[in-house]
């Protein structure tokens, strides 16, 4: 087994399109899955079929919260968390751990989107302010001394937090020229039963987990503006966005019902995160998985 990486794969609802992706990626590398949806009868499926996979249940504790659960397992000397549905090449994580070697300490590294694989750059990496989220290659000895991403955001904005420490710590930020990665569009909500990553067996299902997914963006971005700018700062600069939904709420209340709940959802995780209180809301179907 491969001494230099991990693979880290964060999980909800994911079931159908972990598999596909576990077909592809090199059976070379341990790989850890963080299945949030507590998905019990897909880790025997999975553990049973693929040796070097470890599946770990947990209630829905979210996407960073589960990279930083999975960093306290690893051993390796890097590792590198990858949404479910993010496609990886042939070369992308050998380029990374190469790229990875020749750098002394970083933040995190990153493959280049493979819209961008031609285009011309004389350096083999760049530095950036931050990264693309899909794909992030970390030297776990200085992920973990930096505690990862905020235990306190459960949804959305972790990555630019992660990045923004890592920018005040002065831990570089690198994208890397030579490995590329793909990730998929995120599918209309009226049209399918997938989302993302996430398979919903019902309409209900998902309605409810885009309601909750709407506040915990507003919950989340009032939270990192605070963190980093001040309350009012913070404050003014989420004015606009709480006065469009307010706005929004009253006009769907009187011929959308249900465009009117998800602006009230946001208003909801808005004035939650604006008194601190912490990011609590999950979905109601969760509860029946847990």
């Amino acid at each position: 087994m491969n001494k230099l990486l991990t693979i880290v794969i964060p999980s909800y609802r994911s079931s159908n399109i972990l598999a596909k992706l576990l077909i592809i990626l090199p059976r070379k590398y341990n790989i850890i899955i963080i299945e949030n949806s507590f998905d019990n009868e897909f880790k025997l499926k999975v553990e049973k079929k693929y040796s070097n996979v470890k599946v770990y249940l947990k209630k829905n504790i979210g996407f960073g919260r589960a990279i930083n659960f999975a960093a306290k397992k690893i051993k390796t000397k890097y590792f590198i968390a990858i949404n479910p549905d993010t496609i990886i090449y042939k070369n992308t994580l050998t380029n990374l751990i190469n790229a990875a070697e020749k750098i002394d300490i970083f933040g995190a590294i990153g493959p280049t989107h493979i819209n961008f694989k031609n285009k011309k750059n004389k350096n083999f990496y760049l530095e950036r302010d931050k990264l693309n989220g899909p794909a992030n290659l970390f030297q776990t000895k200085i992920f973990k001394k930096i505690k990862g991403y905020d235990d306190k955001i459960f949804l959305y904005f972790e990555d630019n937090d992660y990045y923004k420490k890592c920018n005040i710590l002065n831990l570089k930020l690198y994208l890397i020229r030579n490995s590329f990665y793909n990730h998929s569009k995120p599918q209309k909500y009226n049209k399918s039963l997938n989302v993302k990553s996430s398979s919903f067996s019902n309409i209900k299902e998902k309605n409810s987990s885009y309601l909750v997914g709407g506040w915990h963006g507003q919950w989340s971005k009032f939270y990192y503006l605070k963190k980093y700018n001040g309350f009012i700062n913070a404050l003014i600069r989420c004015v606009p966005s709480l006065t469009l939904n307010l706005l929004q709420l009253i006009i769907y209340s009187l011929i959308d019902p249900t465009k009117a709940k998800s602006k009230y959802f946001k208003i909801e995780g808005f004035i939650c995160s604006l008194i601190g209180l912490p990011s609590f809301k999950r979905s109601k179907f969760d509860k029946n998985r847990i």
